[in-house]
């Protein structure tokens, strides 16, 4: 038997239950006992080979019947392997089929739904288009209107600017006028006055004529500072700038002001090296150091006052610190410091104090092309003032005029 290969030998006289699977010999036996013993009857089943697989078979059973009386049953067994094979095959090509063609008909539906979307979408859109064009229309509009303020503020700025350009050189040319005409009766009582003490010797009269210059010497101060303030405030004022040694010019400074040291109980901590060069005026600077280091004098403690100076350089400028640990600066007086005749001690009513000093210091450095801040951690804590400077190369230099 070819078919499940074994030798006619080997099956002879073996029942064929020997070569089928339980499950086949179960359906083997139904049909048998059935209806098929009358009428005939195909099915499936699976035949167990010699090497035991197993294939797909296709039973016949078809009864002899005499007379109305089976007297035997035929048996026909065709293998139907491949063709099981092809049929398995085509039902999976057919699921396959069935599977793209059910996801072909969901794109489609997905595909509907997006054309839907689309349209609905192109419909906002052209409204959206309408509306916008309308608020263009209105921008456009708008932009007219505000082109055309514009152009009348820019003329009413030039106006403005022109007018207050004429007002500030009224201001300066006032304040130069008032500074000469102050002087001139001024330098006779300046004069004077020291002669008329010298020759009185009533103590009283002695005191009021020390009042007397106390105040004339005020005044003189401050027409002096008033002017240079203005001078500098001018666009036209012109510096001589060349490359100095820092520490030269405040040299200068702390030997004239030795006996104010000694007076106040003050000790120079002064730690600028000698190699900085700075590109700078140097009366102007002199300036900038004297009225920083009499500030921090003004403003220091009773029991004597420690003043550090030091400066570092940082890229192309050079950064002047003047420390102390005076009386300080509150947050307020903080923003107020460089105001003009503004005064950190309203409480005090020296004469030696215009409240110019430092706003000049300001104006100086700024012409320099550099900055001046001030720094204070609070009340009886001290302050320390910072200026910039731009680095230089000695005894090289130029004339700076600047408006800054």
């Amino acid at each position: 038997m070819d078919m499940v290969g074994f030798t006619p030998a080997e099956i002879l006289n073996k029942p064929l239950f020997d070569f089928l699977d339980q499950p086949s010999i179960t359906l083997l036996q139904n049909t048998l006992h059935g209806e098929a013993q009358k009428q005939g009857e195909e099915f499936e089943t699976t035949l167990i080979k010699k090497d035991k697989t197993r294939i797909s078979t296709r039973f016949s059973i078809t009864p002899y019947i005499n007379e109305s009386e089976r007297i035997g049953t035929l048996i026909t067994v065709q293998d139907i392997t491949t063709q099981k094979k092809i049929e398995n095959e085509l039902q999976e090509k057919i699921g396959r089929l069935q599977k793209s063609e059910i996801a072909t008909l969901n794109i489609m539906e997905d595909l509907q739904g997006t054309i839907i979307d689309l349209q609905k979408a192109k419909e906002e859109i052209n409204d959206k288009n309408e509306a916008l064009q309308s608020i263009n229309e209105e921008l456009n509009t708008a932009r007219d209107q505000l082109s055309q303020w514009n152009e009348d503020l820019e003329k009413k700025i030039q106006e403005r600017t022109i007018e207050i350009q004429n007002l500030l050189q009224q201001k300066d040319d006032f304040i130069n006028q008032l500074g000469h005409d102050l002087k001139t009766p001024l330098t006779p009582l300046n004069t004077l006055l020291p002669l008329v003490k010298q020759r009185e010797n009533d103590p009283k009269i002695i005191e009021l004529l020390d009042i007397c210059i106390g105040n004339v010497n005020y005044m003189k101060n401050l027409v002096i500072k008033t002017l240079e303030l203005a001078r500098l405030n001018s666009p036209n004022t012109a510096f001589a700038t060349t490359g100095i040694s820092l520490l030269d010019e405040l040299n200068e400074i702390l030997q004239q002001k030795k006996p104010v040291f000694i007076e106040h109980h003050i000790n120079i901590d002064n730690h600028i090296a000698n190699h900085l060069i700075v590109e700078a005026d140097p009366i102007q600077i002199k300036e900038v150091f004297d009225n920083l280091i009499i500030n921090a004098v003004k403003y220091s403690k009773p029991e004597g006052t420690f003043i550090t100076i030091d400066a570092k350089e940082d890229a192309d400028n050079v950064v002047v610190s003047i420390k102390d640990n005076g009386i300080g600066l509150s947050r307020k007086q903080l923003e107020q410091i460089f105001t003009e005749f503004y005064k950190a001690d309203q409480s005090r009513h020296d004469l030696e104090s215009t409240g110019l000093g430092l706003p000049i210091c300001k104006r100086i450095i700024e012409k320099h092309g550099g900055k001046i801040w001030v720094e204070s951690p609070g009340l009886d804590k001290g302050c320390t003032f910072y200026f910039t400077l731009k680095k230089g190369i000695k005894g090289v230099g130029h004339e700076r005029n600047t408006a800054g």
